[in-house]
C-alpha cells in the first residue's frame, strides 16, 4: 500500500514538474506574447481612464484656486501665470522628493526603452507621467498629454511583461504595444495608435511586432470606450467627395503646412535651448515654477494656448471664435506663433507633457486661417482645411504621414476626409524631408 502510494506521489510530482516546465517555456512562445498583449491593452485602457479622471480632478482643484473661467479677460485672468507657476512648483517639489530617482523624456524614453542597453521603464515612470503631467496641463502648462500617455502605456506593459518573466525581446515588443495602446485609448483611434507605433516608436513592420501592437491597441480602445463612451474628439461637417480640381489647393495646403511645421520645430528647439541655458543657474526644483510663470503670461490674452481640452481645434473647424473676423484671425495667428514657445518653455524648465497636442492645435488654427483666406476668393469649406492642415502639420513635425492622416480621420469619424488627409499629409512630409528639418520623431532622425 505504501509503495503504491509512493508510486502515485512520484507520478503526481512528475506531472506537476512537467506542467511547471511547460508553463515556464510557454512564456517564451508567440501565444504567450499575444495573450500578454491582450492583457496589457486592457490594463493600459484602464490606466488611461484613471489618467483622464486624475487630470479632471487636478484641473477642478486649480480652477477653484483661480475662481474664474480660463477664458475670462478680467482682473482674475491676471492670476493665471501664478496658478501656472504654482503647478510648476508642485512639479519641482515632487521631482525632488517622491520622484527623485525617476526620469523620462517622453517619446525618446520609450524608443530608448526598446533597446537592450537602456534602463527599462517601470511603474514608477507610469506614476511620474500620470501625476506630474496632470498637474502641469491642468495648471496651464504649454505641453500636451500624449507623450506622458505613451510613457504610461509603455511602462505599464513593460512592467507586466517583466512580472511574467518574459524574454527581453518580448518585453520590448510589449512596451511598444503599450505605447500604441495608450495613443489608441486617449484618442479613441486604434488605427492611429498602431501607425504611430510603427512610424514613431519601432520604425519597423514585422508580423511578430505588428500583431501584438494591433491586439493591444484594439483592447485599450475597447476598454476606454466601454467606460467613458464612444465619442469623437473632433466634430467635423460631412464632406462631399472632392473633385480632381480640388487637389491642387490641397497640395498647397500640404506645402504651407510643411513650412508651418518647420517654423514650429525650429522655434521649439531654439526656445528649448535658450530656456534650459537661462534656468540652469537656478535650483532644479524651482525651474518648473519659473517656466510655468513664463508659459502662463500669454494665457491672459490667449486662452487658446491651454491644453486642457480640444475645444480650440473644434472651434477652428466650426469657425466659432468671435463675430469679428479680424480679431479671430489675429488670435489664431498669435497662437500659431507663440504655441511652440510656451511648449518649449514648459518642457525645458522641467514641466511635464508632450508636443503632440500643441502641434495638432497649431495645424488646425493654421488651416482655419488658410481656409478663411481661400473663402474670400471662392466659396471654400473652412472646416476641411482646418482638419487637413492639422493632420499635415502633425505629419510634418513627426515625419509620420500615415499617423497624421489616419489619426485625424479616426478622431473625426468622417470617411469623406480620408483622401484629402492622406494627400496633404504626404505632401507635407515630402517638403519637410526636402527642407531637412529635425523632427520630434526619434526614429526618423
Amino acid at each position: 500500500m505504501i509503495e503504491r502510494l509512493n508510486i502515485w506521489l512520484r507520478r503526481l510530482g512528475h506531472i506537476i514538474a512537467s506542467l511547471i516546465n511547460k508553463a515556464s517555456l510557454y512564456r517564451f512562445t508567440d501565444d504567450a506574447l499575444i495573450l500578454s498583449a491582450s492583457i496589457s491593452g486592457i490594463v493600459v485602457g484602464l490606466s488611461i481612464v484613471v489618467y483622464h479622471k486624475v487630470l479632471e480632478l487636478v484641473e477642478i482643484g486649480l480652477r477653484w484656486l483661480q475662481r474664474a473661467e480660463w477664458g475670462d479677460i478680467s482682473w482674475t485672468a491676471l492670476t493665471l501665470p501664478f496658478i501656472t507657476a504654482l503647478g510648476g512648483l508642485a512639479i519641482g517639489l515632487l521631482k525632488r522628493s517622491v520622484f527623485r530617482d525617476v526620469h523620462h523624456h517622453g517619446l525618446a524614453s520609450v524608443t530608448a526603452d526598446l533597446r537592450d542597453d537602456q534602463q527599462p521603464l517601470t511603474l514608477r515612470h507610469a506614476a511620474h507621467a500620470m501625476v506630474l503631467s496632470s498637474i502641469s496641463i491642468a495648471s496651464g502648462g504649454g505641453a500636451g498629454r500624449e507623450a506622458p500617455t505613451v510613457v504610461l502605456g509603455a511602462a505599464v506593459s513593460s512592467a507586466l511583461a517583466r512580472l511574467g518573466q518574459m524574454s527581453p525581446k518580448a518585453i520590448r515588443i510589449l512596451g511598444a504595444s503599450g505605447a500604441a495602446a495608450a495613443i489608441s485609448g486617449i484618442f479613441n483611434a486604434p488605427l492611429g495608435g498602431i501607425l504611430f507605433a510603427v512610424e514613431a516608436i519601432t520604425g519597423e513592420l514585422r508580423a511578430r511586432t505588428f500583431i501584438p501592437i494591433v491586439i493591444a491597441s484594439v483592447m485599450a480602445t475597447t476598454t476606454v470606450r466601454t467606460i467613458l463612451g464612444n465619442h469623437p474628439l473632433l466634430v467635423t461637417p460631412l464632406q462631399e467627395p472632392l473633385a480632381l480640381l480640388d487637389y491642387p489647393l490641397l497640395a498647397l495646403a500640404g506645402v504651407l503646412s510643411a513650412f508651418v511645421a518647420a517654423y514650429h520645430l525650429r522655434t521649439y528647439r531654439w526656445t528649448y535651448a535658450a530656456t534650459y541655458k537661462t534656468l540652469h543657474r537656478f535650483p532644479e526644483y524651482l525651474r518648473p515654477m519659473f517656466g510655468g510663470f513664463a508659459a502662463g503670461v500669454p494665457l491672459i490674452i490667449l486662452p487658446m494656448l491651454l491644453e486642457t481640452s480640444y475645444q480650440p481645434v473644434n472651434d477652428a473647424i466650426a469657425g466659432n471664435f468671435t463675430t469679428v473676423w479680424y480679431i479671430t484671425i489675429l488670435l489664431a495667428i498669435a497662437t500659431i506663433i507663440i504655441k511652440p514657445i510656451t511648449n518649449a518653455v514648459t518642457l525645458a524648465s522641467g514641466g511635464e507633457g508632450g508636443t503632440f497636442a500643441p502641434v495638432l492645435k497649431v495645424g488646425a488654427l493654421f488651416g482655419f486661417c488658410l481656409g478663411f483666406a481661400l473663402d474670400q476668393v471662392a466659396p471654400t469649406p473652412v472646416g476641411l482645411y482646418a482638419v487637413v492642415c492639422a493632420a499635415s502639420v502633425l505629419a510634418g513635425t513627426y515625419r509620420a504621414p500615415l499617423t497624421g492622416a489616419i489619426l485625424l480621420f479616426e478622431i473625426s469619424g468622417n470617411y469623406g476626409l480620408l483622401l484629402p488627409l492622406l494627400f496633404s499629409s504626404v505632401v507635407a512630409v515630402y517638403i519637410i524631408r526636402r527642407l531637412d528639418v529635425g523632427t520630434f520623431n526619434p526614429v526618423a532622425e
